[in-house]
């Protein structure tokens, strides 16, 4: 199936190491789906960790990415949701995982994904499983070799920790939380010194570990900063970020001109 290969690409590529684009999508619409896969992002991610996504939203949303051809991770609330399932039964690429704090939890990550070795509950009867027209066996052995999950680094503990989370070497990437990492540190802003040391710490471990490392940025300004750190993996901005930033400049504009 082309959707499996598109899944296999991109895990390769963020396993790689290869500069990778992704967009958050916040607005559970599959109509934002659509138009923001068309700018070729190398993938979405569903926001149901801080948006209002619910179960049906999600489901229209990953229709609308295989119609568009573009692989769609989901962002969930914790590595105990059941949306972890769910996202994937109805065809999600993957999970974001928040929160992930010591080896155990990333290593329970993984094991909510995965078939063979781990705890995910099997069907053939849904969408991942192209509704009962793939083999079982297919199925489960394709889904746990393009299954793409990345754990979010975003507490103290997660920084003491992480030499030992970065070993988890089916984690596809560490997705430092630079946001949360400031109210971790009991800081006022992402830019602060001690959440700089920290992102310095969790990029020079998963270096030494060989794991690829993500961040979240406004735009693409601190891109080469962070590529130099050893950052391959952008999900820059959000599809409502852009809405209002682009809504903003045209009223901006248009009064200038008028």
């Amino acid at each position: 199936m082309e959707r499996i290969e598109r899944q296999r690409r991109l895990k390769a590529k963020i396993r790689g190491g290869e500069p990778t684009l992704g967009l958050f999508i916040k607005i559970p619409s599959p109509q934002a789906v659509e138009l923001m896969a068309g700018a070729q992002f190398d993938c979405l991610v569903l926001d149901a960790e801080h948006s209002a996504f619910g179960i049906e939203s999600l489901d229209r949303c990953i229709m609308a990415a295989h119609l568009a051809e573009i692989p769609v991770l989901v962002r969930v609330p914790d590595i105990s949701s059941d949306l972890i399932a769910k996202s994937l039964d109805m065809g999600a690429a993957g999970v974001i995982l928040p929160h992930i704090r010591n080896m155990n939890e990333a290593e329970t990550a993984i094991a909510v994904t995965r078939y063979r070795d781990g705890s995910r509950g099997f069907s053939a009867s849904h969408r991942a499983a192209g509704y009962g027209a793939i083999a079982a066996k297919n199925h489960r052995q394709q889904s746990d070799e393009v299954m793409i999950v990345i754990g979010q680094i975003e507490d103290v503990a997660a920084v003491e920790n992480i030499a030992e989370i970065a070993t988890v070497s089916e984690m596809d990437a560490l997705f430092i939380g630079c946001a949360d990492l400031s109210v971790s540190y009991g800081v006022d802003a992402a830019n602060d010194p001690c959440v700089q040391a920290a992102v310095d710490t969790i990029c020079a471990a998963a270096r030494k570990a060989g794991q690829t490392t993500a961040i979240y940025l406004p735009s693409s300004d601190q891109c080469d900063d962070m590529r130099a750190k050893g950052i391959s993996l952008f999900f820059i901005s959000s599809d409502q970020a852009l809405l209002s930033d682009a809504a903003k400049k045209l009223c901006e504009d248009f009064k200038l001109k008028t």
